[in-house]
Formats: structure tokens, C-alpha cells, sequence
């Protein structure tokens, strides 16, 4: 039995890397193997110094919570159609505010292996993984396969 944790943010690149995981499960004789769909809600923090900034955050936040209630409800329709009952899915939305968050929630789902797709953002170094890939790369305690 393979445990997969497989972060998603609705991105090509995120979409491709829950095929190949699709793919990975639909074609194993390992029954039981089990997939979770990770998502990170970016919340920025309030300052009481600023109270224009203040509710500009607000908003920001408000977006991004529904942006990721919309996420997680194309992920769950997908994995609805995608997955046989035999494999276990679940999809979990987490509010992070750095790279320790995430590393915690990787912690707590203790899987065999982080997946994550590259998006290519940040400075010309981080072309080919992203630099979300590249901390994962870093600093996760659990191996990590990254599908460009």
C-alpha cells in the first residue's frame, strides 16, 4: 500500500501531475493505495497600522477562500469520475503562511511520497522546478517526485 500526497493548485502542471498519479493507481495490482490532494490557502495577515492595507487583505483573503472552495470542488469532481471506489482519495485545503506550515502538514499526513507538479515561476534559476517545487525539494523529510 502506497500513500501519495499530491499538492494541487489547479495549475497545468498540477492537473498533469494527478494524471500521472491516476495512471500510477488505475494501473497497479496494489490495492489499497491511497492519494491526498493537498491544497495551501495563501492568507495574508492583518495589520492593525495600516487599516487601508488592512482591508485590502480582507478582500485578498475572502478571493483566495473562494478561489480554493472553487478548487476544491473541480478536484473532487475529478477524482469522483477519475478513481474506482478501491482507491481512496481525499482532497484537503490547508491555510499556510510559510514554508514551515507546509512541511507540518506534510508531517501530519506522514505519506510514502509528496508529489507536485513544477510551474516554472520565480527567477531564472527556479526555471525548471518553480519555486514552491524547489522548497518542497528542500526541506521535505518525505521523498518527492516532481512531474514537469
Amino acid at each position: 500500500m502506497v500513500s501519495y500526497l499530491l499538492c494541487v493548485d489547479g495549475s497545468d502542471n498540477s492537473n498533469r501531475a494527478l494524471q500521472f498519479i491516476k495512471n500510477k493507481l488505475l494501473n497497479s495490482n496494489n490495492k489499497g493505495d491511497k492519494i491526498t490532494l493537498m491544497h495551501f490557502v495563501h492568507r495574508i495577515e492583518n495589520s492593525w497600522l495600516n487599516p487601508i492595507s488592512d482591508n485590502l487583505n480582507k478582500l485578498s483573503n475572502i478571493e483566495e477562500e473562494q478561489k480554493s472552495k472553487d478548487l476544491e470542488k473541480n478536484y473532487i469532481e475529478k477524482c469522483k469520475k477519475s478513481f474506482p471506489d478501491e482507491i481512496q482519495w481525499r482532497y484537503i485545503s490547508i491555510i499556510k503562511e510559510n514554508a514551515e506550515d507546509i512541511i507540518e502538514a506534510f508531517k501530519e499526513q506522514n505519506p510514502d511520497i509528496v508529489v507536485v507538479g513544477t510551474r516554472g515561476n520565480g527567477l531564472l534559476k527556479k526555471m525548471f522546478l518553480g519555486s514552491f517545487s524547489e522548497m518542497i525539494l528542500k526541506h521535505s523529510p518525505y521523498p518527492v517526485l516532481i512531474i514537469p
